[in-house]
């Protein structure tokens, strides 16, 4: 699936994850997952690869969000039929940050999939909980916040939402 959007910066193309870009999407995630270590204390294993949390199977959906010569983040949430969605990764790289494209990466994630929403991020990833909700107020999106201790993430902060299709 390929969407072509009208960014307020540029044309951005947003595509979901297939066999055909898998690659992509587990280098972006690499790059993200080098981001945490401070916090997660993960380190990459023997082969210089962090383990991911989430695969791109089942009802995990994932979308590449790139430009024509770049791809620049990336989104992956499980998306069951009926019951709550969850975004489990989401990620821009550094150099594209600052410019509204995570913001815009996330209302095309919530436009494909409407529906009740959470959206969590680890208590000391405080840069992260300020985008979102810099990203709700811009996108005009009334959520709860909650805090919760993790078993394997420790101390979470969570935002919970209702997008209706449009």
């Amino acid at each position: 699936m390929e969407h072509f959007m009208n960014h307020p910066s540029s044309d951005l193309l947003l595509k979901e994850v297939s066999s055909g870009n898998l690659a992509t999407y587990y280098n972006l995630a690499q790059a993200y997952e080098a981001e945490f270590p401070p916090i997660t204390k993960k380190y990459p294993n023997l082969h210089g690869l962090y383990e991911l949390d989430t695969t791109v199977e089942d009802e995990v959906r994932a979308y590449i969000l790139q430009t024509a010569s770049s791809a620049i983040g990336f989104a992956a949430a499980s998306v069951p039929g009926e019951t709550t969605r969850d975004l489990r990764e989401f990620y821009v790289v550094p150099t594209m940050r600052g410019r509204q494209n995570g913001t815009y990466l996330a209302s095309q994630l919530f436009a494909l999939h409407p529906g009740k929403w959470t959206v969590k991020q680890l208590e000391k990833a405080s840069l992260a909980t300020k985008f979102w909700h810099h990203a709700f107020e811009e996108l005009a999106i009334q959520y709860e916040e909650t805090r919760f201790c993790d078993e394997y993430w420790g101390n979470v902060v969570m935002q919970t939402f209702q997008i209706d299709p449009k």
